[in-house]
């Protein structure tokens, strides 16, 4: 009688077609055994693996997330809505927040984690691959009698520590004449809320900050009325220090909105053209160096009527993603058109009427609830 022979391969060679799995997949599979269930959750396994999906040229694990008016979110794929070819698939997907009569908003994204905050100052960073959550402690110092305050939210990485961080600014006022602000910053690992050292002046005008390469930045303006932009700060998760950034230097000294943006790993302003008011330069700072280096990359038409909001970037936010082949993706109100570096045009690829806002994000493995 023949023997059977089963072929077992090695540990490495397992670990290697594991990492090329999709993670909604890998999920299952840590049914398989209990070796399997400690290797896909193993701190090093879910690094390389992210490294991956977040590296494959093809985007195959990039989704795009709008958020409706309502408390609804929608999902596509990456890959799909870059494809002129087809028609692109919206898939609906339930939020985290625990009080749905609360509207969420996207802070941002890093490495598959999605951070959301509400009205009633709940935040909530979420991986919706694997759909897990995590709902953080209440923040904020006690505010002053008959004071008013807003909030400026930013989420990002600090690689040094392997630490993802919530920064919630609460910017106080009592009158025109009066302004104060508290820094508040959360750091997941330690599963706590500190205030750090504040930045001198001006008024935060964007929220979120935008996350890029270990900074979170936000447009200053220098009155809180007229929005008359002066520079850009940003604030280093990694040291938690501040510093500020010159604005391109054809933006003027004139009252003009702006908008930050990210262009793949380099930070980007879209400034409103204050003659026209019918289109938008877009820079990109190529530099992390002391001194700044601004190259102006492209013009975008808009309706005349959008400059004034642009400043929102709930409501506009743009460009946020840069593709293999020289094109970016802009996420503009309710349309998404893409830019073609080589032939310097602008195209709508589709519409979205309900859709207030977009993030871009990998799917990943990444576990709120394991950081800490």
């Amino acid at each position: 009688m023949a023997e059977l022979i089963i072929f077992v391969p090695p540990h490495e060679i397992i670990i290697e077609i594991l990492l090329k799995v999709p993670p909604k997949s890998l999920l299952k599979f840590t049914c398989v055994s209990k070796s399997w269930l400690e290797l896909i959750s193993s701190v090093k396994f879910i690094k390389n693996h992210l490294k991956l999906t977040a590296n494959d040229k093809e985007y195959s694990h990039h989704r795009i997330i709008f958020q409706e008016p309502a408390c609804n979110f929608k999902v596509c794929c990456l890959p799909s809505m870059l494809n002129k070819e087809r028609s692109t698939e919206l898939f609906d997907i339930g939020s985290p927040m625990e009080n749905p009569t609360f509207y969420p908003w996207i802070v941002g994204s890093v490495n598959g984690l999605i951070c959301l905050y509400s009205k009633i100052e709940e935040t909530v960073p979420w991986n919706p691959t694997i759909n897990k959550s995590k709902k953080l402690p209440t923040f904020g110092a006690n505010l002053r009698n008959g004071c008013s305050y807003y909030l400026k939210y930013g989420f990002g990485y600090d690689e040094t520590r392997d630490d993802y961080k919530v920064v919630v600014i609460q910017c106080i006022y009592e009158d025109s004449s009066s302004y104060d602000t508290v820094v508040n910053i959360y750091s997941l690992r330690a599963d706590s809320w500190r205030i750090i050292n504040k930045f001198q002046g001006n008024f935060l005008v964007n929220s979120p900050g935008k996350f890029v390469d270990g900074k979170l930045y936000w447009a200053l303006s220098a009155d809180v009325d007229t929005f008359n932009m002066c520079n850009i700060i940003s604030l280093d998760l990694a040291d938690e220090t501040w510093r500020r950034l010159e604005l391109p230097d054809s933006y003027g000294k004139g009252s003009y909105p702006l908008a930050l943006g990210v262009v793949g790993s380099h930070l980007s302003v879209l400034c409103l053209n204050c003659i026209e008011g019918t289109n938008s330069d877009v820079w990109i700072r190529k530099d992390c160096a002391v001194e700044v280096s601004w190259t102006k990359i492209f013009t975008v038409d808009h309706p005349k009527d959008l400059g004034e909001f642009i400043f929102f970037t709930s409501i506009f936010s743009v460009p946020c993603y840069q593709s293999n082949k020289d094109e970016i993706l802009l996420l503009l109100p309710s349309v998404i058109l893409t830019y073609n570096g080589s032939t310097r045009q602008v195209k709508v690829i589709d519409r979205f009427e309900e859709c207030a806002a977009a993030e871009i994000y990998v799917e990943s493995l990444v576990d709120p609830l394991l950081i800490s």
